[in-house]
């Protein structure tokens, strides 16, 4: 169990609810399968493989997981036969078809097909830290990890939560770092670095495999551009793509981080995600106060 990537938020009230009250709110929106004539299903499923609990708790961390079941129908397909059944009943009836009758042809199709459309699925998980009023989603975007809030919001009847937020923006500070070749002792830098022109909406450059502290990179700041995206290893435990919006993508967790574990044999599948969990939030516990310290301490709204 080890996230791949973060999106962080911070919860202004402290999360109030056991592990087995969260499991209970979480049953009345648990996952079931896409219907036949449905686009779309999420819900909420075992976080630990072959496990029946919604919630898998490990010294006030839990985590939770959602599950989203999607009916994929091609735009094209829809598009080619509502062609086709226009052009015959126009054949058919001697007029053309108005706008609403092609829209109601449409609707008619689309539940048509849409019980023979592949079906595809995927998970989130979410960490919630009730002891620091962390919640950590799993994913490289804020918009799938909305989707997965949203829906714990539901759960739960509130959800008091906003993006992580610091009181310096992250993009001047990882701009420096490079120009002046003077990160924080704990940051390597790595070989990757997307840079950004603020005067020019959109327009952005890429660079991998690269040292960040060459001529080239330094033109690029002198002419004004700014980091968004760059490649680090934090305290040589974890690396990581840090985003100027405060997420982290492409997580890794080093070797030295497991050297601590090397003597555990685990019995089961079971033990080893519970420890793979403890050991995953512990480093994230060190790893998320000290980010913010970086950048200025947290903006934080009234609970």
């Amino acid at each position: 169990m080890w996230f791949k990537n973060l999106c962080i938020y911070r919860n202004n009230q402290p999360f109030a609810h056991s592990a087995e009250e969260l499991a209970e709110r979480l049953a009345e929106f648990a996952f079931q399968p896409v219907g036949r004539i449905e686009h779309l299903s999420r819900g909420w499923v075992p976080p630990l493989p072959g496990g029946e609990s919604l919630v898998h708790a490990a010294g006030g961390q839990y985590l939770v997981s959602l599950q989203e079941e999607s009916r994929l129908l091609p735009a094209y397909v829809i598009r080619e036969t509502l062609d086709e059944r226009v052009a015959e009943r126009e054949e058919a009836e001697c007029r053309k078809l108005g706008r609403k009758e092609k829209n109601r042809l449409k609707e008619e199709i689309t539940l048509e097909l849409l019980p023979q459309a592949f079906t595809r699925s995927k998970r989130l998980y979410a960490w919630i830290d009730t002891r620091n009023g962390w919640l950590v989603v799993d994913t490289a975007t804020w918009r799938q990890a909305e989707e997965l809030t949203e829906l714990l919001r539901a759960s739960l009847g509130t959800l008091p939560i906003q993006p992580l937020a610091t009181n310096s923006n992250p993009q001047p500070i990882m701009t420096d770092w490079l120009a002046k070749q003077a990160e924080p002792a704990d940051v390597e830098l790595g070989d990757e670095a997307v840079f950004e022109d603020p005067k020019n909406d959109g327009a952005e450059i890429r660079g991998k495999r690269v040292d960040l502290h060459s001529g080239e990179i330094g033109a690029h700041i002198r002419a004004g551009k700014l980091v968004r995206r760059l490649a680090v290893t934090w305290d040589e435990r974890i690396s990581f793509v840090l985003d100027a919006d405060l997420s982290l993508k492409r997580l890794k967790f080093l070797d030295v981080v497991q050297e601590g574990n090397e003597d555990f044999v685990p019995e089961s599948a079971a033990e080893r995600f519970d420890a793979d969990f403890a050991i995953m939030t512990l480093e994230l516990q060190r790893l998320i106060p000290q980010l913010v310290d970086v950048f200025g301490g947290e903006v934080r709204e009234a609970a």
